[in-house]
């Protein structure tokens, strides 16, 4: 595509109406859900219906605005407050400020945006879209934590206390997030904080912690989700027998990255038996069938990359033999997807999921929410295949052009009548 051929495609090709044809497409309950939050708000004081605070709240993620101060000073114009207007089709006379949207985000029901999640995975999943993305029948799901704010004083009761070898001590607060893969594409299923259930807790040892934060969600994910089949990857954290036996309890599949340090004994097992026989006939790989860890059996099976120097070992109760072997391999390679397409770009190009938009604890967790939510619905923008050439994935060059078309266009929500989402999903 020539220079000529994108100036002409970005001017004619409006992203703020494509970013609605995809929620009303795809997501088309998603605006009155919004709606139908509960608000705790004096009914007679109301100005802006939970819709607009919403909305206005996920557009702003859409365009890459990261802090509530941007938000209103930004948004502050009659173009926006028109386009706005239109989106959620309620004449607006103005938009709320950050102030108005935190404190309703103080007292949302996070059980509430819960289920919102859940109806975006099985509107996403309902769709058939991904479903050449299935191993047997089965959605690969990864598993990891990551750190939201650190502070240097205790923030709140919740927050996670962490001694360093320094002697100095932080106050955290972390979320477990579990993603569906598409290839590239990620999208949260679930999100559990992990903090301190209990305030009088003092006895580091005994806080909240990944395991702790799995075993409630996957509880979750079960009654969310009873007929899905999952296969279950993460990183070498979770290759022990607690989190073998959630799996199972659940009738999931699993992979689990095994590295040196963890499961010592299964370690050197595996490097003596596959020193006697590698267990494949495939150059470089490595196989042990229905190894016996304490009452558990698994495969064991590792791959020895030379391009890369990096050696992958991994458990799994999938079958493997030399017909699937690099499959399953390429599955265990995944859990790295949830780091980089999914907190990397959260974090550094998106949304930056570490900035504090609030002080209100419930808050903060109704943003990271909400970033989760705008998160689908601009990967499933970026990821046209139409706006993948234009922008060559160029992905806050894309945030600007959304940004600026809401602040000094009037769109017309009717010029994309016949709208359709051609998919450029990279298998990576």
């Amino acid at each position: 595509m020539t220079r000529k051929e994108r100036r002409k495609l970005k001017k004619d090709k409006s992203l703020v109406c494509t970013l609605y044809n995809i929620i009303d497409k795809y997501l088309p309950r998603l605006f009155i859900m919004f709606e139908n939050l509960s608000d705790s708000r004096q009914q007679g004081k109301i100005t802006y219906s939970m819709k607009a605070i919403c909305v206005t709240r996920l557009f702003a993620l859409l365009c890459g605005i990261t802090s509530m101060n941007s938000l209103t000073n930004t948004f502050n114009n009659d173009f926006t407050i028109s386009n706005l207007s239109k989106i959620i089709n309620e004449s607006l006379s103005d938009l709320p400020h950050y102030d108005t949207i935190n404190d309703v985000f103080d007292d949302l029901n996070i059980d509430e945006l819960r289920k919102i999640q859940k109806y975006i995975v099985n509107a996403i999943i309902r769709s058939k879209m991904f479903d050449k993305f299935k191993y047997n029948g089965c959605l690969q799901l990864l598993v990891d934590g990551t750190g939201l704010v650190t502070f240097n004083y205790n923030h709140c009761e919740h927050c996670i206390v962490k001694k360093h070898s320094d002697g100095h001590i932080s106050y955290e607060h972390n979320v477990l997030e579990a993603k569906l893969v598409f290839g590239s594409f990620v999208l949260s299923i679930d999100s559990e904080f992990i903090e301190n259930p209990d305030p009088s807790v003092i006895n580091i040892k005994k806080q909240d912690c990944e395991m702790n934060a799995f075993k409630r969600m996957a509880k979750r994910i079960k009654k969310n989700f009873p007929k899905l089949k999952f296969i279950i990857t993460g990183d070498t954290l979770y290759a022990t027998g607690p989190f073998i036996k959630i799996c199972l309890d659940n009738n999931w599949y699993y992979i689990f990255r095994l590295k040196s340090d963890r499961l010592k004994t299964v370690n050197q097992d595996f490097g003596g038996i596959i020193d006697i026989e590698s267990g494949s006939s495939l150059k470089n790989y490595f196989l042990v069938k229905d190894y016996e860890y304490n009452k558990y059996k698994f495969n064991i099976v590792r791959f020895n990359d030379l391009i890369e120097n990096k050696i992958f070992t991994f458990i799994t109760n999938l079958w493997i033999d030399d017909n699937n072997i690099k499959d399953v391999i390429n599955l265990g390679r995944n859990c790295w997807k949830i780091e980089n397409q999914g907190f990397n770009n959260q974090k550094n190009i998106y949304f930056n999921i570490s900035h504090m938009c609030s002080y209100n604890y419930n808050a903060i967790k109704a943003h990271y929410l909400f970033i989760q939510f705008a998160h689908t619905i601009r990967q499933l923008l970026d990821l046209d295949s139409l706006f993948t050439k234009i922008y060559s994935g160029k992905i806050k060059e894309i945030s600007f052009t959304i940004l600026n078309e809401l602040i000094s266009t009037h769109i017309n929500l009717n010029s994309s009548i016949n709208f359709q989402l051609r998919f450029d999903i990279l298998i990576i």
